[in-house]
């Protein structure tokens, strides 16, 4: 009599071993992504240390250089655009993708650091995201040239990315707009606003006509303050605060706005606002004598 696996009993083998499969393969995706968390978190914290090192030392020492390149004799602090070509350089690495650079100007993008003036000028503020964990790293590092001591010299906070870049490769979509990779509509000048991460006009701020160079990060040094007198610097990279366009220049090259009092709230995901009082939503870089509601 020859004996053989009866077909239920085939089934139910090739059941289990798919089951043991899948939760094997959830397993291993979860420790990796753990393990890229980890290691992104800490390039973050060695940033921070090796900041905290370089500007120690131009206190020490006056003729010393500051990461490679800046005298410690010089009556302005380090640019945060030479601080961030320092770490590039480094032997620091992206643990989602080792083509990627680790310091960056999107929080969004996984594994990137973002290094910004502080609104205490002379002052740095260093930020990571974990999307795994939903939280926002922060730490502010002071050198010989900050102007005043900064309060708050840590924060974590809670803090969700409005999409994920989980795909870094050449053929990933574009992330979906932020304040810290914000596009103006177009390159001409118009009617702005200084908005936080929400989209929120400063309190008490109205809407000022600006040049091209307003919206295009090409006025890094402009400053404003806000209530409690802190600096806000809109238009460089890395800011909490953005200058956005609403209305754009007439064809005659009248610019004039309806965001006056804060009365304007910008989307940054479409690139709209609304003016609140009306409750109506435009497009953003229409002149105001032409646009639309797109929400009569």
């Amino acid at each position: 009599m020859k004996k053989a696996f009866a077909l239920i009993e085939l089934l139910v083998v090739v059941a289990l071993i798919s089951i043991l499969s899948a939760v094997g393969v959830v397993t291993y995706n979860g420790y990796v992504s753990t393990s890229q968390d980890k290691a992104s978190l800490s390039n973050f914290n060695q940033i921070v240390k090796t900041m905290n090192k370089e500007l120690a030392n131009c206190q020490i020492n006056p003729s010393a250089q500051a990461f490679a390149n800046h005298s410690c004799s010089s009556n302005s602090e380090p640019s945060v655009g030479g601080i961030s070509n320092y770490f590039k350089s480094s032997n620091l690495k992206n643990p989602y993708d080792g083509n990627k650079d680790v310091v960056g100007q999107n929080i969004c993008n996984k594994g990137e650091v973002v290094i910004s003036a502080s609104s205490v000028s002379g002052s740095y503020q260093v930020q990571y995201v974990s999307q795994k964990k939903d939280l926002k790293y922060t730490k502010v590092v002071e050198s010989k040239w900050s102007s005043e001591t900064t309060s708050v010299m840590s924060k974590e906070e809670s803090y969700k990315c409005a999409s994920q870049n989980t795909n870094m490769t050449a053929t990933a979509t574009a992330p979906r707009q932020t304040i810290f990779n914000y596009t103006p509509p177009h390159s001409g000048s118009g009617a702005g606003i200084i908005v936080d991460q929400n989209g929120n006009m400063i309190s008490g701020r109205g809407a000022h006509a600006c040049g091209p160079n307003c919206f295009d990060g090409t006025m890094p040094n402009w400053y404003t303050t806000d209530g409690n007198g802190n600096r806000i610097y809109p238009g460089r990279p890395g800011s909490n605060y953005r200058w956005v366009m609403t209305e754009g220049a007439s064809a005659s090259g009248n610019i004039a706005s309806s965001c006056n009092g804060g009365n304007c709230r910008y989307n940054f995901a479409d690139n709209t606002y609304t003016v609140l009082s009306s409750g109506q939503t435009f497009n953003a870089g229409d002149s105001i004598d032409t646009r639309q509601p797109i929400n009569p």
